[in-house]
């Protein structure tokens, strides 16, 4: 049980520091986007920056999971997990409407006068650096991946290639738009960057919903996990098991009433012994809370 506790907490810590290093790239880009928007401005420039407003807002929600989940330890604080995410749900929100606003605002006034926002080939600096974080982000992550095996690892760096992709089509868009002086061409390429925000966004939306509502519960898997528990252990009664899917890996929480009279150390066998079989059962279950209670109380559920 020990052995494969050290290599699960081994492989998300390797995880946890992936994220730690593609949360900081992200937000560098980010950085530079703000920077660079606010000295020269570009529509199309916007758009990129809302997109890395998003990716980081994605970057720490996977960082703070996995900063909980590698302590295998302890509960899984999943309030602290839900607030989290619906403070990212309002930034989202507030993000997304500031974008409109300064979407509007661009269509009615310089789009229709025939005018482009993109004046300046200095725009150019901010997607190539962003493209080339993203790079190193993608090779941080798929090196990960294919040292730890982490399916959340894989997401994140097939996720990075699409961005370097949406980087590229924001450098073209700048160089062409800046070189013709076309706002039809423009308003092309700053509808193509739109595309990508909308596929972040879906991702992020999902799953910060089904956190926030609790639609996250994997009830096969709970069921499965239930019964395989249920017939293991014949004189515990395994009240309830709940299996969370968040990102793409599971917490479990088990819940079940023993005699109060029993010894701790029995306990705790006990929890190691149903810890071991619930990560046995799936490669994609990677934190495990087991909560004991008398046998004579019936909690609220």
């Amino acid at each position: 049980m020990i052995v494969l506790r050290d290599a699960i907490v081994n492989r998300l810590k390797g995880a946890y520091r992936g994220f730690m290093v593609s949360t900081m790239l992200s937000l560098a880009g980010l950085s530079v986007d703000v920077l660079v928007y606010a000295l020269y401005g570009s529509i199309i420039l916007f758009t990129d920056l809302v997109h890395w407003a998003v990716d980081t807002a994605v970057e720490l929600f996977g960082f703070v999971a996995l900063y909980y989940a590698v302590k295998v330890g302890r509960r899984f604080p999943w309030s602290i997990v839900v607030l989290e995410s619906a403070v990212m749900l309002a930034t989202i929100v507030v993000a997304l409407g500031v974008y409109l606003v300064f979407f509007t605002s661009y269509i009615t006034t310089a789009y229709q006068a025939g005018e482009v926002t993109t004046t300046s080939l200095v725009s150019i600096v901010a997607t190539v650096l962003g493209g080339i974080l993203t790079f190193l982000a993608l090779a941080t992550q798929r090196r990960n991946y294919l040292k730890y095996g982490l399916e959340v690892l894989r997401v994140d760096y097939t996720h990075a290639l699409i961005d370097i992709v949406a980087a590229a089509i924001a450098t073209v868009g700048i160089a062409l738009v800046y070189y013709t002086g076309d706002a039809s061409l423009e308003l092309l390429f700053v509808v193509i960057s739109s595309m990508f925000i909308i596929h972040s966004l879906s991702e992020i939306l999902r799953d910060i919903l089904k956190t926030i509502t609790g639609e996250n519960i994997d009830h096969e898997l709970s069921a499965k996990l239930l019964k395989k528990l249920i017939n293991e252990f014949r004189r515990v009664d395994i009240e309830d098991v709940t299996a969370r899917k968040i990102g793409s890996f599971y917490i479990v929480e088990v819940r079940a009433r023993v005699n109060p009279k029993e010894r701790l150390e029995s306990l705790h066998r006990l929890r190691a012994r149903i810890t071991r079989l619930i990560l046995e059962e799936s490669t994609l279950v990677y934190h495990v809370d087991v909560r004991f209670f008398p046998a004579w109380s019936r909690r609220k559920r």
